[in-house]
């Protein structure tokens, strides 16, 4: 018997970003906070977060 098959992800690949910031005061045209950013943090979203996690659980993908 042969091992699994290779995993196939169909779908839209995203590029997600996470910020980290302060946000002490209100954008002057509309009630949105104003986020001075301190650091941040991107990686895969959508059919891209499927792959990565199925390739980091040892699936060919």
């Amino acid at each position: 018997m042969t091992g699994p098959k290779p995993l196939v992800v169909v779908g839209d690949v995203l590029l997600d970003e996470d910020i980290e910031g302060v946000a002490t005061r209100l954008a002057p045209d509309a009630p949105a906070p104003v986020v001075d950013v301190t650091g941040d943090r991107r990686h895969p979203g959508g059919a891209g977060l499927a792959a990565a996690l199925a390739a980091r659980g040892g699936r060919d993908v």
